[in-house]
């Protein structure tokens, strides 16, 4: 009867192990084009607007709430930018630490030249989406970037992002986010995260489906985006991917760009990695509801591989994350039991192949330290499901409770080096 239920849970697992591995061998397939995609592209741009002088004043929206460690460094950052026509405005959302004294203090020994270069503001508090809105309102630029005050742009990427919109038809733009922070466990493994994360959204720029502009690294043409459609929703916690939604829903065109780089600062430690992903997938769930009307969609304005492939795939990892933990440890006892290791040997080459194709194609030259990575790294991701299942059960019982999350803040160490 025990083995009976055995077989039965491994199936069910089994099924949703399928879907979600002919999910990723797409994103797998499909991503290797993306630098191809791109050529052509620019190749268009430049035979149809090859005479026309593209130099926007970009304005950076940086909002701040007790980032008294980080706020520094992301405005020098800016700074040493090889592009040269940019405002920065930085808003103080209301702070109770010492961020107005550093910023001020930093701000008076700089140049005039870059004194003029920063907008500093102070506000109330009110929240991220508050403070985004009232940099945006302050703002003068063409293009609008946003990038939280944990951050650091590497110096060519504001040069490389004004490029993108070089081209008409691209209203916003995602850039490239890599975590720094990785001298912890909690760091190693969320740098990995986001660098196979960010590696299968060159498939969504294939596809013309990118859909997520997260708040630390995305860009928007100001008339087709805020002045056609509005500004943050304060309501949401999750702001960017409510944005996100939003210009989706409306037929904005977007694009991911792999060398628009920005390094940023992860959760340092488990409690804050719960807060965040929380934060996530409460925001998410809320944005899903508003614009599910996009799920197998028909609508002329919404791109099909978003509608029938991306986001349906993206509730179905949320319920077979709920399952997971439970599902896994009955697998590990089954196989045990029974000396049927076979899914859990297909489970490792599946992750093997992925470490395998972003070694060969998501740097200018084989990664062969990726590779190696592997043999000690891939059974530390379950420490991130585990992660991710407690932020999933408590963001199901705030939906339930009717609770909203605030904007988490965690103790920062300031963003360092990138080893990967």
């Amino acid at each position: 009867m025990i083995i009976d239920w055995f077989v039965l849970l491994r199936n069910i697992g089994f099924t949703f192990a399928t879907l979600m591995l002919v999910k990723y061998y797409i994103f797998l397939i499909i991503s290797p084009f993306y630098p191809l995609k791109e050529k052509f592209r620019k190749i268009k741009v430049i035979r149809k607007h090859a005479c026309k002088k593209f130099e926007p004043l970009v304005s950076i929206i940086i909002p701040a709430w007790n980032e008294e460690i980080g706020v520094v460094k992301s405005v020098k950052s800016l700074l040493n930018s090889t592009y040269d026509k940019f405002e920065i405005i930085l808003v103080n959302d209301g702070s109770t630490d010492s961020t107005e004294n550093v910023c001020n203090s930093f701000i008076k020994l700089q140049s005039k030249d870059d004194q003029n270069k920063i907008i500093y503001s102070y506000k109330q508090n009110g929240g991220k989406g508050s403070a985004l809105n009232h940099g945006i309102l302050k703002s003068s630029g063409e293009i609008i970037v946003t990038m939280d005050a944990d951050s650091v742009f590497d110096k060519y990427a504001l040069e490389n992002l004004v490029e993108y919109f070089k081209d008409p038809k691209i209203n916003a733009v995602v850039g490239n986010v890599k975590v720094s922070n990785n001298n912890t466990l909690i760091g190693y493994l969320q740098q990995l995260e986001y660098l196979f994360g960010f590696y299968y959204k060159r498939t969504h720029a294939v596809l013309d489906a990118e859909y997520i502009f997260g708040g630390a690294c995305a860009a928007f043409r100001r008339e087709n985006t805020f002045d056609k459609y509005g500004l943050f929703d304060t309501e949401n916690k999750t702001e960017d991917i409510e944005m996100s939604m939003r210009l989706k829903y409306n037929g904005v065109n977007s694009t991911y760009a792999e060398n628009v780089i920005c390094y940023t600062e992860g959760a340092s430690n488990i409690y804050g990695l719960v807060n965040q992903r929380l934060r996530w997938k409460k925001g998410r769930f809320d944005t899903f509801i508003k614009y599910r009307r996009m799920f197998f969609s028909l609508d002329k304005r919404h791109n099909k591989f978003l509608s029938f492939f991306i986001l349906p795939f993206s509730l179905l990892a949320e319920i077979q994350l709920f399952f997971e933990p439970i599902a896994l440890t009955l697998l590990v006892t089954y196989s045990i039991i029974s000396g049927d290791y076979l899914s859990l040997a297909l489970g490792n080459l599946f992750v093997f192949v992925i470490y395998l194709v972003n070694a060969f194609f998501s740097h200018s030259k084989f990664n062969i330290k990726l590779v190696f990575n592997f043999f000690f790294s891939w059974s530390l991701f379950y420490i991130l499901v585990w992660i991710e299942y407690l932020a999933l059960v408590k963001s199901l019982q705030m939906i339930i409770r009717g609770e909203d999350v605030e904007w988490q803040n965690w103790q920062r160490v300031g963003v360092s080096e990138v080893i990967l």
